[in-house]
C-alpha cells in the first residue's frame, strides 16, 4: 500500500510538472503522450523538470542555482521567497506607522488570540527573545498596544490593541491581502496549493525541535532529527 501511495505521489508532481509546460490543452491524452516522451528520454525517478520559460534575473543568479543539489535548492528557493516577500511587505506598508512585518504580524496575532502574552507571540513567530521584546515595545510606544492584568493570572499581563492599534491593522490588513495576491499572481492556486502539505509537514517537524530543543549543541540537535525523521515518512 505504501508503494501505491508513493506512485500516486509521483504522478501528482509529474502532473504539476506537465502543467507547467506549454501545452495547448492539459487532458489525458496529452498527459500520457508527454510521460511516454519523459520515460524514452531518461529513467523517469531521475528526470529533471525544468520550466520552459525563460528566467527574467542576472545570469549567474541562474548558473549558481542550477549547480545546486536539489535539496540545496529547495532551501535556497524557501530563503530567496522569504526575502522577495519581506521586500514586497515594506513597500506596502511605507506610509503605514508598522517598521516591519513582524509589527503587522504581532498586531493581528493579538487581534485573533483570545489572551495574548508576550511569550506566546515570541513563539507563534519564532523570533528570538530580544527582538520579540523590543518589537512588543515599540508597538507600545507607538500606542499600538496597550497592556491589562491577565485575568486568569493576576501575576501576568495580556496585550490588546489600542483603537489607534485596531485602525492601523484594518489598513494594513487591505494592504497585505493586496500584496499576497500580488505575491502569488505569477502562479496558478491550483499549483501553490498542491506545496502547502509539504511545507505544513516541514514546519510541523522543525518548529518542534526549535521551541523543545533550542539550547541543544550542533551534534545533539542533528542526533535528535535522525531519530525524529523516521516519524515523519
Amino acid at each position: 500500500m505504501e508503494n501505491s501511495y508513493g506512485v500516486i505521489k509521483q504522478l501528482i508532481d509529474l502532473w504539476g510538472a506537465f502543467e507547467s509546460e506549454a501545452h495547448e490543452q492539459h487532458d489525458l491524452l496529452n498527459f500520457s503522450e508527454w510521460l511516454v516522451d519523459q520515460i524514452k528520454e531518461e529513467n523517469i525517478a531521475n528526470t529533471k523538470f525544468e520550466n520552459n520559460q525563460k528566467l527574467h534575473y542576472h545570469p549567474e543568479t541562474v548558473e549558481y542555482l542550477s549547480k545546486l543539489q536539489p535539496n540545496s535548492r529547495f532551501q535556497e528557493y524557501i530563503l530567496r521567497i522569504a526575502r522577495f516577500e519581506e521586500f514586497y511587505i515594506r513597500k506596502y506598508l511605507v506610509d503605514l506607522p508598522l517598521n516591519s512585518r513582524l509589527e503587522y504580524l504581532f498586531l493581528f496575532t493579538i487581534e485573533n488570540l483570545e489572551r495574548a502574552r508576550k511569550t506566546d507571540l515570541i513563539n507563534i513567530h519564532l523570533v528570538e527573545y530580544t527582538t520579540g521584546m523590543d518589537t512588543i515595545r515599540r508597538l507600545i510606544k507607538n500606542k499600538l498596544l496597550s497592556e491589562l492584568p491577565d485575568k486568569q493570572d493576576k501575576r501576568a499581563k495580556v496585550l490588546c490593541l489600542t483603537s489607534e492599534g485596531e485602525d492601523v491593522l484594518y489598513r494594513a490588513n487591505r494592504r497585505m491581502d493586496e500584496a499576497r495576491n500580488m505575491f502569488l499572481a505569477c502562479i496558478s492556486p491550483n499549483k501553490w496549493k498542491k506545496t502547502l502539505s509539504v511545507l505544513s509537514e516541514i514546519n510541523e517537524f522543525h518548529s518542534n525541535i526549535y521551541l523543545n530543543h533550542y539550547d541543544k549543541p550542533f551534534a545533539e540537535m542533528s542526533n535528535l532529527m535522525d531519530s525524529l525523521k523516521h516519524l515523519h515518512k
